[in-house]
């Protein structure tokens, strides 16, 4: 097969970073972005508004056209205040199925601070005002169909930690972890851990006008989490969540680390169990209809394993010593299902001395693969990079971390790669499965500078 350009488009936007969710998200044919676009009452708001335009050189900005009329552009029943912040919340849908790729943005007014998650039917967008009310952040839910009707609204208080805060359930319910001093998740915003953590739980029948608020009934008041950063995730009928590492500094070496489990949909009365663990939790997975936890511990890497069924257990255990994750983020762990009970799984690691905030300028020393099988864990071995990679630049011509971290694990059919900077390393399994069972690399291309495209086998 060959790739063939075909056309480049600029859409306008002011930002669309955070430590952890990125503005892109693709739902059949559809590429959904989320964008903010800051007001500012001194320029010309034609200037300011959701657009769209072919690039070639010589492109002006004159040239952009806007996509979002007047009419799919909403203001919240409560006045807002500029000196605060305004903005411009953004869902634009792009058509690649289309030849000429036609976008159409909605928009929403708002204060600056956001979460934003797309569901199946629906994208949200929780903003946050950037002062406190005494129950928590002042806070007002947007819910954006992708079919382009109307949006909808409801007042709330607090805000949600990342996009992994949100599940639309297949129940008619929206449920969102939320802690009370939050102010969205703009860069680092996730990282600050802040306030009482409380579940919220609304049919989506609630959404309205934006004049009503969520009822106190609908919040559910949880236990803390100790660390310097909160991870949550939904798997299955249970939340987990916990704490560990931020960005710049690791958890405490000999803090107890505890994940806790909240079955959804069974009332206040329902327990929250606590599952004490031997390390942090950096990372939360779902591996079937299970999870894994990972997390430092005390310089190296810890994995356990949770069944969730009618009460969530640990079940395996792995450590590997020396190693932290070289990616923090969701798309640097996958797990591939190879059977009604196991798979395997791929996530990037460095050395334990390394920071967390590496991945932003390098990629990952190495590939860490494990077999898992019955929630039981063993190594398979690593793919590595090449020593001295990580030093390679070529002023962003080819590659600008463009992976947000660089390194990720790929499993194509029966294929195993390791991505990792200007590398892609092919692994093959080889021996039985067991004890005897390993990785071995056969072949490598890199596009590093100076290098050219080359396989080495």
């Amino acid at each position: 097969g060959r790739l063939r350009h075909r056309s480049t488009h600029h859409l306008r936007s002011n930002d669309s970073s955070a430590s952890r969710n990125y503005a892109t998200r693709l739902i059949g044919s559809k590429l959904v972005f989320y964008t903010p676009l800051t007001i500012n009452p001194r320029r010309p708001y034609r200037d300011q508004l959701p657009a769209q335009r072919p690039w070639q050189p010589g492109a002006t900005p004159d040239q952009f056209e806007p996509i979002a009329p007047a009419t799919r552009i909403y203001q919240p029943p409560e006045p807002l205040d500029p000196l605060r912040g305004v903005v411009l919340h953004t869902v634009t849908t792009c058509d690649l199925a289309e030849a000429r790729l036609p976008c159409e943005s909605t928009a929403v007014l708002g204060p600056a601070g956001r979460v934003f998650y797309v569901s199946a039917q629906s994208v949200y967008v929780w903003t946050t005002a950037r002062h406190r009310t005494p129950g928590g952040s002042a806070a007002t839910l947007f819910r954006l169909p992708l079919d382009g009707s109307a949006p909808s609204a409801l007042r709330a208080s607090g805000s949600p930690i990342d996009q992994f805060s949100f599940l639309e359930g297949d129940d008619g319910h929206l449920n969102v972890l939320l802690r009370s001093q939050g102010r969205g998740e703009s860069m680092w915003g996730a990282e600050r851990h802040g306030g009482e953590l409380a579940l919220l739980r609304l049919p989506l029948q609630s959404f309205g006008d934006g004049r009503d608020a969520a009822p106190a009934a609908a919040y559910r008041v949880l236990p803390g989490a100790r660390g310097p950063s909160l991870h949550n995730r939904y798997v299955g009928d249970f939340l987990l969540y916990g704490a560990g590492a931020g960005w710049h500094r690791r958890a405490p070496p000999r803090q107890d680390h505890v994940l806790h489990a909240v079955r959804l949909g069974k009332g206040d009365d329902a327990p929250v169990y606590s599952l004490p663990l031997d390390h942090a939790v950096d990372r939360i997975e779902a591996m079937g209809e299970n999870a894994v936890v990972i997390g430092g511990q005390a310089g190296d890497l810890g994995f356990t394993s949770v069944r969730l069924a009618r009460y969530p257990v640990t079940v395996g255990h792995y450590l590997r010593a020396g190693a932290a994750q070289g990616e923090t983020r969701s798309h640097g762990f996958f797990h591939k299902a190879d059977g009604e009970h196991g798979g395997l799984i791929g996530l990037p690691i460095v050395g334990a001395e390394a920071s967390p905030s590496r991945q932003l300028r390098a990629p990952s020393a190495a590939m860490l693969y494990l077999r898992e099988s019955g929630l039981r864990f063993g190594e398979l071995g690593t793919l590595a990079a090449t020593p001295g990679s990580s030093r390679m630049s070529d002023g962003c011509h080819a590659s600008c971390v463009d992976w947000y971290g660089n390194s990720r694990p790929l499993f194509i059919r029966d294929r195993v790669f390791a991505l990792m900077g200007y590398e892609i390393v092919e692994g093959r399994l080889q021996g039985a499965r067991g004890d005897d069972e390993r990785i071995r690399e056969i072949r490598r291309v890199s596009f590093a500078p100076n290098h050219g495209w080359g396989v080495r086998e």
